[in-house]
């Protein structure tokens, strides 16, 4: 699994749930549909493209300011 982030700040893209709940972080099943998001909205300067592990799940989640287990994912919707 493979999750895009921020380069400035490491932010993860995510997506709002809304009714309090905390923002999801979005997932792609593969490292080359993430890269293909990056380069549809023109954002490759931006942002990069990392493989979920426990070093970029604690940096993560320092970016967003909680516990790494506390983390919900969403998969980026295939074609």
């Amino acid at each position: 699994m493979f999750a895009i982030v921020c380069k400035s700040d490491g932010f993860p893209v995510s997506r709002q749930v809304g009714n309090g709940q905390p923002d999801l972080v979005v997932t792609w099943t593969s490292e080359a549909a993430a890269k293909s998001f990056l380069s549809v909205k023109g954002i490759e300067s931006d942002y990069q493209v990392v493989a979920l592990t426990d070093d970029s799940l604690n940096r993560m989640a320092q970016a967003l300011g909680c516990p790494a287990d506390a983390i919900g994912f969403d998969a980026y919707p295939g074609k």
